[in-house]
């Protein structure tokens, strides 16, 4: 498994735009320490606010660390470090054609998956993979729940 679409709740409104309070507070502040935010040219992995984080705790699972994922152009082929397995929640897209793409470890195609919003995805992190077809000025963000190893 790869990927896998998973029921759970969806987030409701005012969370989602507390996820965007997130990600304003976010882009603000040091990238450093235990539980910071992470930011490249194309990517954000940033610490979601309490708000978030409680409503995620108690709706899914309190045994995760909550954070809001921002990517705003393809992100080249790469393994997670440090996490084995992620909760994802799309809440924008970035763009109609966006595809995330799986490889073995001889970088051959073996999974491609469109993700749908407002729907939960558990993604296996620790196999080589990619996300293409961001759409310039646009993002693709998401609630995302790290499982470590």
């Amino acid at each position: 498994m790869t990927v896998k679409r998973i029921l759970l709740p969806k987030l409701p409104t005012d969370i989602i735009d507390e996820v965007y309070k997130s990600i304003e507070v976010g882009t603000n502040q040091a990238f450093e320490g235990d539980n910071a935010s992470y930011k490249t040219d194309q990517y954000a992995w940033i610490a979601a606010n309490q708000i978030v984080q409680d409503w995620c705790n108690a709706n899914i699972s309190p045994d995760i660390y909550w954070g809001v994922q921002v990517i705003t152009s393809d992100m080249p082929v790469h393994k997670d470090l440090g996490t084995q397995l992620k909760f994802n929640y799309i809440i924008d897209s970035g763009g109609d054609n966006v595809v995330t793409n799986f490889y073995n470890d001889n970088f051959e195609l073996t999974s491609s998956t469109t993700c749908d919003l407002n729907t939960w995805y558990i993604l296996d992190v620790a196999t080589h993979h990619d996300v293409k077809n961001i759409e310039q000025g646009k993002q693709r963000v998401s609630i995302t729940g790290r499982i470590l190893p």
